[in-house]
């Protein structure tokens, strides 16, 4: 099964992209694709939902890896949300881990929100 990518935007703005089946060189395409559409705005902060994924390729993972690059030099930040055993392992291996952001705890993460003065205020992780 080739991945499906699928966008959702929440009510404060939170950018989410829910990936689900294989992420393959296949599927890059498409992934490259609405990666580029959320990221067109500097500083803006993108949570990968991979909780669905049931593979992955290094080719796949390697455009997330860039897209986070991306991000970060414009200001903003890719999380990756929800990584399956078999995904963390292949990026600890290709060594691409080094290059995202991994949610440790899952839902730990928030999205920042817009402030008054029209910033954005910097992105938090929860602590329990």
């Amino acid at each position: 099964m080739v991945a499906e990518a699928r966008y959702e935007m929440g009510e404060v703005g939170d950018e989410v992209l829910e990936l689900s089946g294989s992420l393959d060189a296949r599927s890059t395409p498409e992934i490259r694709t609405a990666l580029q559409r959320l990221l067109d705005v500097p500083g803006r902060v993108v949570v990968l939902d991979l909780g669905a994924v049931t593979s992955a390729d290094v080719v796949a993972l390697r455009v997330i890896a860039a897209a986070s690059r991306l991000s970060a030099l414009r200001g903003g930040r890719v999380v990756l949300r929800g990584v399956p055993d078999t995904v963390r392992r292949l990026l600890t291996v290709s060594r691409l881990a080094r290059l995202v952001e991994i949610e440790r705890v899952p839902g730990a993460f928030r999205i920042p929100q817009p402030r008054g003065d029209g910033d954005v205020a910097s992105a938090t992780r929860e602590t329990t």
